[in-house]
């Protein structure tokens, strides 16, 4: 076989070898008891060079669709004290870091539809850019506008106080994180904040006690996280390429094998790098 004829099976071959081996290591749906919930990051039509954002015709199509299918809406909070029976057809919409096209975008789709959610904010950003990130920066909610979100009838949850990744913090600057997030968001409130959404999806036994003492009762985490901890809702995210129907295949169907399974499985793997491109001095890999 001549070089050029090498090159083209390999052109064609290798994009579907690791296609195939993706499927077949994440696409079987593994299946989960009790609610779930869909995370979402930015709400917006502008393009951008990462994948954690859905476009608002796409996020309302999602919420008109499951309703038509039966399906009811909850705070992570609320789900949180329901029992098992009541809460099988609740979904958390969910919203991590908090940013602003949040109250553009997200939030009349929301009050249109009457669908209760969560925000999980970043309470140290509050009305900054979001520098924490290797991502482009995007602007963060300010308080007003959480107090706003707050007063209609939605969830802010804490992301903690600087988006860091609890699992490599001292537990002194772990509990501070925690602490005065939930302090801060609480002060601008007036409610009590009982949820918590972990940085990266990352989090530990050592960090869920460190959440729980500081006086957290719910918390969500990736799907793969949330397995490892029954208490903690799992979570399912959306993303830019995903259609409509690939997130409730992902959060709600039950396919033996999924496209869209192993894609949601596989995205969370690459926020496991990003504390790297931006460690921090107060990090430890040791722990």
């Amino acid at each position: 076989m001549r070089i050029i004829e090498w090159i083209a099976v390999c052109v064609f071959a290798v994009p579907l070898l690791v296609g195939a081996g993706a499927l077949l290591a994440f696409g079987k749906r593994k299946r989960t008891h009790g609610p779930v919930g869909i995370l979402l990051h930015s709400i917006t039509d502008r393009h951008a060079l990462h994948c954690s954002y859905y476009s608002p015709s796409r996020f309302e199509s999602l919420i008109a669709r499951l309703s038509g299918e039966g399906f009811t809406f909850a705070t992570v909070g609320t789900i949180a004290s329901l029992t098992e029976n009541e809460s099988a057809r609740c979904i958390a919409m969910t919203f991590d870091d908090g940013f602003a096209n949040f109250f553009t975008n997200a939030l009349p789709i929301c009050e249109h539809h009457g669908v209760a959610v969560t925000v999980f904010c970043v309470a140290g950003f509050l009305g900054k850019s979001s520098s924490w990130d290797s991502l482009p920066k995007q602007s963060h909610l300010t308080s007003s506008q959480i107090r706003q979100i707050s007063s209609l009838g939605h969830e802010i949850g804490s992301h903690t106080l600087t988006h860091a990744n609890l699992t490599l913090l001292s537990d002194k600057d772990l509990a501070t994180e925690l602490s005065v997030s939930k302090k801060i968001l609480e002060d601008i409130t007036g409610t009590s904040v009982t949820s918590l959404s972990f940085p990266f999806g990352r989090v530990n036994r050592r960090v869920w006690e460190a959440a729980q003492r500081a006086g957290f009762v719910a918390a969500t985490s990736y799907i793969s996280r949330g397995a490892l901890f029954p208490d903690i809702m799992p979570l399912w995210g959306a993303y830019s390429y995903d259609s409509v129907q690939d997130v409730i295949d992902r959060a709600v169907r039950q396919p033996a094998w999924s496209h869209a399974v192993a894609r949601g499985r596989l995205m969370p793997h690459f926020a496991k790098g990003s504390p790297l491109w931006k460690f921090r001095n107060s990090y430890s890999l040791a722990r």
